[in-house]
């Protein structure tokens, strides 16, 4: 094993996450490493945004380049081909509404620019570094990682503090086994990218379209996503229960084309956008079961940042929010404990507390979705302003702070998940 290196924090992963907990930690003046196991630009999932991720972009200095490169995202569009209903949730609606956009992102361009912006700031990122197993101290605390350099050599970084942003790898979270699935989401996406697919003009050619259709299951909606890129692509995925995929999977086998059609056919709207379009990739691609917590986010010298700390179905495109957002957090956290040693419990439990709370609202509200009760009230033809203002906000991602629309909304999503299983 060769001579460590050294340095205040290293970060495990060059996604979202790790990209603003790297670049955070630099302009608060810590010295970084960032490893990345691949090369970018590279495809990854979760391309809509929230607006409640744009003071996060603000604060590391990298909006400006976000908005400049980017389609804007006013709102959503959910369509129910079950009942033929339809609505619209516009940002400005939401309790905060000023923030009033996102953005679509082709995530291997997005998660680029977000890590040489990292690097822009000081982070020291290196590609192709494959990091195998946090390091530890007789007393327990994480004082660095083992990698595994570009050309196999084995090596390792020593650390003041380790950052798990290692995404679905979960380098922390497998050795110490504490992943357990979420109940209710054993969803399976069957997804690619397309040229062609009709899109709104001006101000709601960004909106994202949430399109739901019947799984074959009581209550229980399957459902696609419609994401348009500012260069004429646009991303669309299918995700389907695991009885409709068993059910499909017996009658047309495992080829993943044919699922995707099959569940094109029994959607109107979605078999109405893609008939002039052409799919860009060559096969469909699928991932399934992509929904997990993990019991232990974070220990001593050690957090978990994005995936690395959980994952939650991407109905309400969570995942890049949840990441970016808590990647600026645990920064912080750990900028703070580097200064105050002896509080960095203290620090890191109001970290994961506050990561927790946000992160299960979500599971809350798709828990809900999934039940049945949460699809009744987005298509409510009665909503008041108030229910509308706090679904437009959920939708936002607005779920870091200690609103009164927030309770509420929380009491109400654990009701309707509770009416259920009467």
């Amino acid at each position: 094993m060769t001579s460590p290196s050294s340095t205040d924090v290293v970060v495990i992963g060059g996604g979202p996450g790790g990209s603003v907990c790297a670049s955070r930690l630099a302009r608060r003046g810590l010295s970084v490493i960032v490893l990345e196991k691949t090369t970018f630009p590279r495809f990854h999932l979760g391309e809509s945004l929230l607006p409640q991720s744009l003071p996060v972009l603000e604060e590391i200095g990298v909006l400006d380049a976000v908005k400049a490169r980017f389609i804007w995202k006013y709102g959503a569009r959910f369509h129910d081909d079950v009942d033929g209903r339809k609505d619209r949730f516009s940002f400005d609606g939401a309790w905060r509404g000023e923030l009033e956009h996102a953005f679509e992102v082709p995530r291997d361009e997005f998660d680029a620019v977000l890590l040489e912006h990292a690097r822009a700031c000081g982070a020291d990122v290196r590609f192709r570094w494959t990091a195998t197993r946090l390091i530890e101290n007789a007393a327990g605390r994480a004082i660095g990682v083992e990698v595994t350099e570009p050309d196999g050599t084995p090596s390792r970084i020593d650390a003041r503090f380790v950052v798990d942003a290692s995404g679905r790898d979960l380098l922390t979270a497998r050795g110490a086994g504490t992943t357990t699935k979420i109940d209710g989401l054993d969803q399976t996406a069957l997804y690619a990218q397309f040229e062609g697919v009709p899109r709104q003009s001006g101000r709601l050619e960004g909106d994202i379209d949430i399109i739901l259709f019947a799984s074959g299951e009581p209550r229980r909606p399957n459902w696609f996503w419609v994401i348009p890129f500012k260069d004429g692509r646009t991303s669309v995925g299918a995700v389907v229960s695991r009885a409709w995929m068993r059910d499909r999977r017996t009658r047309l086998g495992a080829d993943t084309s044919a699922l995707f059609d099959a569940a094109v056919s029994e959607s109107s709207t979605a078999a109405e956008l893609l008939a002039p379009a052409k799919r860009l990739w060559p096969r469909i691609e699928a991932t399934a079961d992509f929904s997990y917590r993990v019991r232990t986010m974070s220990g001593n010298g050690w957090l978990t940042v994005g995936d690395a700390g959980g994952f939650i179905d991407p109905l309400f495109s969570t995942g890049a929010h949840l990441a970016m957002t808590g990647g600026k957090l645990a920064a912080d956290a750990i900028a703070n404990a580097l200064e105050s040693p002896a509080d960095e419990p203290r620090i890191l439990e109001a970290w994961e507390g506050q990561l927790r709370t946000g992160a299960e609202t979500f599971i809350l509200a798709v828990q809900a979705f999934y039940a049945g009760p949460l699809v009744n009230y987005l298509f409510a033809e009665d909503k008041h302003a108030a229910l509308r203002r706090s679904i437009t906000s959920l939708l936002a991602g607005d779920v870091f702070t200690d609103a009164v629309w927030l309770r509420d909304t929380r009491i109400r999503l654990k009701e309707m998940l509770a009416a259920t299983r009467e």
